[in-house]
């Protein structure tokens, strides 16, 4: 089943914030509620775009495959997070890959409900412009990582963003809860599992972090940074 304790309501989703009561209402009266359990697909490379999907409770990634078969996650959504990259056009195509890293629920959104809304409502297409803007971004510093910085460097640039996100503070020490296997850790960064379990035991020998199970314990934040100069 879901995961419930997650869950958020729709008036907590950014796509709709600018949306007033009474248009949120009528929103909800489109969307169509659906269980996921861990590792189904919502939609796959190169098939027809008909909707879009806003996680309600769980994680989704977004993720394409090589010819190797190696993935490259490009985004985890989180709980009112959306895939809408979908502009509106009867032809769009997915170029990516969206399935469920843990049992999740997503609200969907038929793409004639879609374009409808966004074409008549002014905040929403501001959000979304925003939102492609973020992505844009997201893309583009994801391109820098991997063709600019070593797979160490990576790594710790992806722990200390985790540490900004979801942390708990003990006794000057960062505590991470490892929400990802050591797998998804390696589709994210764009190399393989066994690099990345090297390089954290790396980190750990020279007392920069500590590894528990499914913890890990930042020892040094200075230490990681100066690793990233």
């Amino acid at each position: 089943m879901p995961h419930k304790n997650n869950s958020i309501a729709l008036i907590d989703v950014p796509l709709f914030r600018g949306l007033t009561a009474s248009e949120r209402a009528l929103v909800e009266t489109t969307l169509r509620v659906k269980c996921l359990e861990k590792g189904d697909f919502l939609f796959t490379e190169g098939n027809p775009c008909e909707r879009i999907f806003i996680v309600k409770s769980g994680r989704v990634k977004i993720f394409r495959t090589a010819s190797s078969g190696r993935e490259q996650i490009l985004e985890i959504l989180e709980p009112g997070h959306t895939c809408a990259c979908n502009p509106g056009s009867a032809t769009w195509t997915c170029v990516t890959n969206a399935q469920a890293m843990t049992d999740c629920e997503v609200w969907l959104f038929s793409r004639d409900s879609y374009i409808k809304l966004v074409n008549s409502n002014s905040s929403m297409m501001h959000a979304l412009n925003k939102l492609f803007a973020d992505r844009l971004c997201h893309f583009s510093s994801l391109i820098a990582d991997v063709s600019l910085n070593e797979v160490k460097k990576r790594l710790i640039k992806f722990l200390l963003d985790m540490s900004d996100e979801d942390q708990i503070d003990l006794k000057k020490q960062t505590i991470l809860p490892v929400n990802f296997t050591r797998e998804e850790i390696a589709q994210r960064l764009g190399t393989a599992r066994e690099t990345v379990v090297r390089h954290l035991y790396q980190l750990k020998k020279a007392k920069l972090i500590d590894i528990k199970p499914h913890q890990i314990i930042i020892r040094d934040t200075e230490g990681l940074r100066k690793l990233l100069a």
